[in-house]
Order: C-alpha cells, then structure tokens, then sequence
C-alpha cells in the first residue's frame, strides 16, 4: 500500500485478503465468504500514518458510524482515504473525530466515522 497525502487527507491503494476476511467471517458465523464486513475494515486504521500519532495514546473509542453504499468485495483493489475531521477539546477531554472513506472507481462504497476521547 502506498500512502500519499492530499490537501489533509492520506491516501492508500488497499486490498483485502480473501483468506483473513473468510476467517473473519467465519468467527463471527457469516457465510458470505468474500464479502468484506464494514468493522472488519477498522484494521486499515492503524496503516494510516493520520492515525499513527493515535496509537500511542489512550484513547476511547466512543462512538462509529458507518454508512455503505455497495458492498466491499475480497482480491479488489480500492482506493481507502482518511482524515481527520475534528480535533477539539471538550472539558477535561480531547475529541478527535475521524473517517474513513473507501472508493472504487471513484464510486463511494463506504464511510466509516469514528470518534475518540482522550482524557488528560
């Protein structure tokens, strides 16, 4: 995956792989075996560089939001974007809103929308 940045986004060429989503699947007792599952996707998270700051804190995940236009399919290639959509402080907290956003053939299959707290 090679990643480029893009006025604040990050970009990265992905592919899922058709035996780990099968395994993912079947844990979870889906039978649709190169369907990509929308929360399996939260495995791109940490391959973003957007989100690597991130890792290093303790951060709560504290709400997600997924909206799915067309499925995600295994051994394709789509184009997955993130972004930072908000940073702010709320009280003793800091709110950091993020999303993501999954392509092919610059039709829209996904967006994922995550929002983290981060206390001081």
């Amino acid at each position: 995956m090679q990643p480029y940045l893009k006025d604040g986004y990050e970009t990265k060429v992905i592919i899922f792989n058709a035996e780990a989503v099968r395994q993912y699947n079947a844990f979870f007792n889906i039978s649709e075996e190169d369907v990509v599952q929308p929360l399996y996707c939260a495995k791109l998270w940490p391959e973003f560089t957007l989100f690597q700051p991130f890792q290093k804190k303790e951060i709560i995940l504290r709400e997600t939001q997924v909206t799915q236009i067309h499925d995600i399919k295994v051994n394709i290639h789509y184009l997955a974007q993130m972004c930072v959509i908000e940073q702010k402080k709320v009280r003793q907290f800091m709110k950091y809103v993020l999303e993501l956003q999954i392509y092919k053939n610059k039709s829209k299959c996904i967006t994922i929308r995550q929002t983290f707290m981060e206390k001081f």
